[in-house]
């Protein structure tokens, strides 16, 4: 009897090491998946703040403009900056002078008849095209324009 009592004992052992081991290898996965899907997953590019919006400045006064076809377009204008030109002015967006906004958007505009602008196509590309001149005009600072009015007659 003592023969088979020793026999049953490594048996119960090499199980309880089977658990053991079974459970060390589980507990090393989910580390190593944590590790893999958490630590080195690709962190997000810094972002630029010379292409992230900033501060918005809105131009005081409207303008009112001769389009080409001797109509009028009476238009406001509002300025997204870059949280770089933003950080320039200190944060203090009446700072920024429009005057070369106002003048883009003569040059623009003004190139446009009354009836193609009553087509909202028409319009979002004088928008773009705006936008575009404007950029270029302030060596990027400025990331959108946006019309707060825009009346014909």
């Amino acid at each position: 009897m003592s023969t088979a009592t020793e026999e049953a004992a490594p048996a119960k052992s090499n199980s309880k090491l089977i658990i053991i081991v079974g459970a060390a290898v589980a507990v090393v996965l989910v580390a190593a998946a944590f590790v893999v899907f958490t630590m080195l997953k690709p962190s997000e590019p810094a972002k630029d703040p010379a292409k992230e919006p900033g501060g918005m400045v809105t131009m005081e006064n409207a303008m009112t403009l001769n389009l080409a076809d001797g109509k009028f377009l009476k238009t406001n204008l509002a300025l997204q900056l870059s949280q770089e030109a933003t950080a320039e002015l200190g944060g203090d967006t009446t700072k920024f002078d429009v005057s070369k906004a106002r003048d883009a958007a003569i040059g623009v505009l003004g190139k446009y008849k009354l009836n193609d602008l009553l087509s909202p196509a028409t319009k979002v590309e004088a928008q773009k095209q705006l936008t575009e001149e404007v950029a270029k005009r302030y060596e990027g600072q400025v990331l959108q324009v946006y019309f707060t009015e825009f009346v014909m007659q």
